[in-house]
């Protein structure tokens, strides 16, 4: 029933993104767009349906690389926009636009290599990869990005510097159907070798000990899985700069949603529904600035995680 309820749910969502705007649409009308197709209606094939598809595959990238974090690790603070990943990302994408080259290509570099540092930094002789020094590092590491990227934005001019806050906020503005291919691909190939992980994670979150009594290659499993979730969410970066508590909060609604049990597809559910929400509200409340996605994604994203947060306590102090 709940499954039923999310798909109407996100359905629903996808449409009214593709009515919202200056110029709404009403039933009949997006009924009749849809079927004229992309050569009769520009405004819909062209402008809102890439968008609306973008924001979709965007934010299942994130939602499933939040979820998987926050399960590898057993720690809700384990996100990649907490622990350095996207911090990078971010960082490599404004460098690429300042220095002229291709900002998704940056953006992708920065996510490696951040991941690449906080990985060779986590390595214990003993336990492998060790989940707490990966998340102190972690944050460590997107501290310093973001100090570096603060020293670029000061550094560059008044033009440039606008122009990459924006790209900095996540927007959806210039998705196109090229965009939408891209975010399609990389979903595609990190939910290929996320999703069938599910099973493991359950079992790791029960603790080293236990999963390696389950026959777990923890020395490989969570390495390789952690790696995929971090390229995922650097692709996601890449393609539309950085959209706030969309990795963050989709693990804990997922988990509210499914009685405390890991959901990898929910938590992409969730990530796509709170970046088509954010879309929207861009269109209602500002139609002509058009401003970008990302402030409604915290806007939204963090009362969702401060009310999960107090139910949970509360619910522990009981």
């Amino acid at each position: 029933m709940k499954t039923a309820l999310g798909i109407a749910a996100l359905f629903g969502l996808f449409m009214l993104a593709l009515s919202a705007g200056r110029l709404w649409l009403s039933p009949d009308q997006l009924l009749v767009s849809l079927r004229a197709g992309p050569e009769e209606d520009v405004l819909l094939w062209h402008l809102r349906m890439p968008r609306a598809l973008a924001g979709l595959f965007i934010g299942a990238g994130l939602g499933l690389a939040g979820a998987v974090f926050q399960s590898l690790l057993r720690n809700s603070l384990a996100s990649p926009d907490i622990i350095g990943v996207s911090q990078g990302a971010a960082l490599g994408g404004v460098a690429a636009q300042l220095a002229g080259v291709v900002t998704m290509l940056g953006a992708l570099s920065g996510g490696v290599l951040a991941t690449a540092l906080i990985f060779v930094l986590s390595l214990s002789r003993r336990a492998g990869l060790d989940p707490r020094r990966l998340i102190l590092y972690g944050i460590g590491v997107g501290i310093t990005c973001s100090a570096a990227l603060s020293i670029l934005l000061i550094r560059a001019g008044d033009a440039a510097a606008g122009q990459a806050m924006a790209w900095l906020a996540g927007s959806l503005n210039a998705m196109g159907w090229q965009e939408v291919q891209i975010a399609a691909l990389a979903l595609v190939v990190g939910a290929l070798v996320l999703l069938p992980a599910s099973h493991s994670l359950d079992r790791l979150e029960f603790g080293d000990d236990p999963a390696r009594g389950w026959g777990l290659a923890i020395h490989r499993l969570r390495p390789l899985l952690l790696l995929s979730a971090a390229l995922l969410a650097s692709a996601m970066v890449a393609l539309a700069g950085t959209f706030s508590f969309v990795a963050f909060v989709s693990g804990p609604l997922a988990r509210k949603m499914g009685r405390g049990q890991v959901s990898l597809v929910a938590a992409a559910a969730c990530g796509s529904g709170l970046v088509t929400l954010a879309d929207i509200a861009t269109r209602i409340f500002a139609p002509s600035a058009l401003m970008p996605a990302g402030i409604y994604t915290s806007l939204i994203g963090a009362p969702l995680l401060v009310l999960i947060l107090h139910k949970k306590v509360t619910r522990d102090q009981i």
